[in-house]
């Protein structure tokens, strides 16, 4: 029976760590399921503690609010419109076709032209509205991974 739930919780992990990436797949919220799906169906009893389960869920509810406040604030932070923001988002989605490179690629180019339909009149503004959104995408995905990166290690170390 341990066989079944390694290779179910190491396709969870696989999908999470490609949900740090595609922002329709909840990478945390998966990896946690793994840390779940090996807890209540190993064949070794409460594999881990309940202080472990309470700390990664935690963790995962702040990841998982972190990655809808930081692109934002850091838009905002920087001047940024609400078109600018869309535009990422929008791009980031159209991007999917050509992963990885077409969502960064996306991202940006997205962001940019949302930033000149707001003003069209200044490119070096939009331009540098861009390249935050990007870094608040890359910040995002480096804390999503890390989490994923502690799910995988919780899961494979056994407690």
């Amino acid at each position: 029976m341990e066989t079944p739930i390694l290779f179910i919780g190491a396709l969870l992990l696989i999908v999470a760590f490609l949900g740090c990436f595609v922002p329709v797949l909840p990478g945390p919220t998966i990896a946690y399921a793994a840390i779940l799906v090996r807890h209540f169906f190993s064949e070794s009893s409460a594999p881990y503690s309940t202080t472990l389960l309470v700390v990664m869920g935690v963790a995962m509810a702040v990841v998982f609010l972190l990655d809808y406040i930081i692109p934002g604030w850091i838009t905002r932070r920087v001047g940024g419109s609400k078109y600018g923001a869309r535009g990422a988002l929008i791009g980031m989605i159209a991007g999917i076709i050509f992963t990885p490179i077409g969502m960064l690629v996306g991202m940006f180019l997205g962001a940019l032209i949302g930033e000149l339909l707001h003003d069209s009149d200044s490119f070096g503004r939009a331009f540098r509205i861009a390249c935050w959104s990007f870094v608040g995408f890359l910040l995002t995905v480096g804390v999503k991974c890390i989490y994923c990166i502690a799910a995988t290690w919780k899961f494979f170390s056994n407690g």
